[in-house]
């Protein structure tokens, strides 16, 4: 009869060993530890099953609204006007550029957002006046309110570029070196800014420079109901 109890013991023991074994490293509940993630999870906050990390959410939402990369992108062309000077409330004539890595864009990508559109080039002064200005625009206010678009007119890449490093400026410039939206916007005076609802329609043109941010800032305010 010992015998008997012993083998019995003997058996239990080595049962518990082989289930020891079988469970290391994994929980109660099934939780991996350590970050592993056998059986073909997916790892680094990714999840399976079709959920999408980091906010974005596929099938059927709504894309992601563009966004323009700051620094030196370049004019492609623009849509021509009737041969007369844009006034407000006009639709904004179309156009398409690249901004500082490679991206293509069209100025009716925007509608939805406020757009202040503002032509200038490094020797006009009064240009030079209001891009501090401009700077502490694209700084504060947020992409999702305004589209900040600046187009310099006429000048070399090299140039422009020379200059907003110079100056410490980052908010995004389009070259328009053949002056293809400048010549259909009628921009013969600068600084010019049009102001552009998000419908895209022409809301305020402002003929020469800014002397304050506020003055700007008023001007959205008023276009976003603020």
């Amino acid at each position: 009869m010992a015998r008997v109890i012993l083998v019995i013991a003997l058996a239990l023991v080595m049962v518990m060993g082989v289930t020891a074994v079988g469970c290391d490293g994994v929980d109660g509940n099934g939780d991996i530890p350590n970050g592993d993630t056998p059986n073909g999870e997916v790892p680094n906050g990714d999840e399976p099953n079709g959920d999408e990390p980091n906010g974005d959410e596929p099938n059927g939402d709504e894309p992601a609204e563009p966004d323009l990369v700051s620094g030196l992108g370049l004019v492609i062309d623009c849509d021509e006007n009737t041969g007369a000077e844009p006034e407000v409330g006009d639709t904004a004539l179309d156009f398409r550029f690249q901004d500082a890595i490679d991206t293509t864009f069209a100025l009716s990508d925007f509608r939805g957002r406020v757009v202040m559109l503002n032509f200038w080039r490094t020797k006009c002064n009064y240009c030079i006046a209001e891009l501090p200005h401009i700077q502490q625009l694209y700084d504060e206010w947020p992409a999702t309110e305004l589209v900040l678009l600046t187009i310099d007119k006429g000048e070399e890449p090299a140039t422009v570029a020379t200059y907003m490093q110079d100056e410490g400026l980052s908010f995004p410039v389009l070259v328009d070196r053949e002056e293809k939206v400048s010549g259909e916007y009628e921009v013969t005076g600068l600084p010019r800014t049009f102001f552009i609802d998000e419908e895209g329609v022409i809301q305020v043109i402002k003929r020469g420079y800014f002397h304050t941010l506020a003055d700007i800032e008023a001007i959205l305010n008023q276009l976003l109901g603020q």
